[in-house]
């Protein structure tokens, strides 16, 4: 679909010098701006969506209950004090 677009000289040479750095013609360069730009509307998907769920052993290994918010984070709370404590053990 053609579109045609009025650009100041300012946006002209910051154009031109985005084609120059990308080697890419305007219009190539133009949609894939709007693309990103459009993308960066979207929210970001979360950690596990991006794995595509949780890896099967996790849900396994984890205490009975801990599926809730409160559980999770005491438990998160502990490990990580554990990885504190052996750490100043480690360096001490």
């Amino acid at each position: 679909m053609p579109l045609t677009v009025r650009l100041d000289r300012e946006t002209e040479q910051c154009l031109q010098e985005l084609v120059d750095e990308s080697g890419q013609d305007r219009s190539s360069l133009v949609r894939q701006l709007i693309r990103e730009r459009w993308q960066q509307r979207r929210p970001a998907p979360s950690i596990t969506e991006q794995l595509e769920g949780h890896p099967a052993h996790f849900l396994d290994t984890l205490p009975p209950g801990s599926a809730e918010r409160q559980q999770r984070r005491r438990l998160l709370n502990e490990h990580l004090q554990g990885r504190r404590a052996e750490r100043k053990r480690d360096s001490g």
